[in-house]
């Protein structure tokens, strides 16, 4: 077990190092965010990190339609006036697949490498660099960027930063004071649990909740405790995506 772990961690110290294959991208900027070009809508689409690129090997198309399909919201239809809020939104690849329905979008990604390609592939959106929790204030964050695991979990091998910590009842209703809220995606890295206790309000106005409540808190799944409060906050289980843990909630 410690072998396999030693061997898994230089592994991917050696992916973030070794530098990407010319054919796996299409550019850097002029701050290092690596970019590819999607072939389908003509876009540039940035990546947080170099290993990152991976992702797009099939397409953009490909790696925005396997997200819809984990997130369990494939084949979805919406409109215009449909309002998404994301959090852990990372580079905004959920916004990315919203853009074909023209609807209203939020982004909340408290990592700033993610922030900036979030902020690089869509300028317009509207977006805050920050955490959503339970309550107000400020917490030290581990960044693992290159792996999208940047989380409030104590990592030894990862140096800290402080960031910013607001409710989403808070931030969402900054920008929507009003109205439903069609999907209320959620990706926080074994922090789900909080989050809810902060969106309390924000669920009573919500259609969807798809969380992602895999086995990164300490090693344990948060689905018992985030399905509990999303039963008593008045919903039902429509959907799981069981190799990551993701379970689509839908109001009863």
């Amino acid at each position: 077990m410690l072998w396999e772990k030693t061997r898994d961690d230089l592994y991917r110290k050696w992916l973030e190092v070794k530098k990407p294959s010319a054919a796996t991208f299409d550019g850097v900027d002029a701050d290092g965010y690596f970019y590819v070009h999607d072939v389908d809508s003509g876009r540039v689409v940035h990546v947080s990190h170099q290993r990152r690129l991976g992702y797009y090997a099939h397409g953009v198309t490909q790696r925005l339609n396997n997200l819809a399909r984990e997130y369990c919201i494939e084949g979805l239809e919406l409109v215009p006036s449909d309002v998404i809020v994301d959090v852990g939104a990372h580079s905004g690849e959920l916004g990315l697949w919203a853009e074909k329905f023209g609807s209203q979008y939020l982004a909340i990604e408290p990592d700033p490498a993610a922030f900036g390609a979030l902020s690089r592939n869509l300028p317009q959106a509207k977006k805050v660099n920050c955490a959503a929790g339970k309550q107000a204030g400020r917490l030290p964050f581990y960044l693992a960027t290159s792996t999208g695991d940047s989380s409030f979990e104590i990592a030894e091998r990862r140096k800290p930063i402080e960031v910013k910590v607001e409710t989403l009842d808070v931030l969402v209703n900054s920008f929507f004071p009003g109205g439903n809220i069609a999907i209320l995606k959620i990706e926080a890295e074994g922090f789900e649990p909080e989050v809810l206790e902060g969106a309390r309000e924000v669920l009573k106005r919500t259609e969807l909740v798809t969380v992602d409540a895999g086995e990164e808190r300490g090693g344990a799944s948060t689905a018992p405790e985030c399905l509990n409060l999303l039963f008593g906050a008045g919903f039902i289980l429509k959907n799981v995506f069981l190799k990551r843990g993701i379970f689509l909630m839908a109001r009863a």
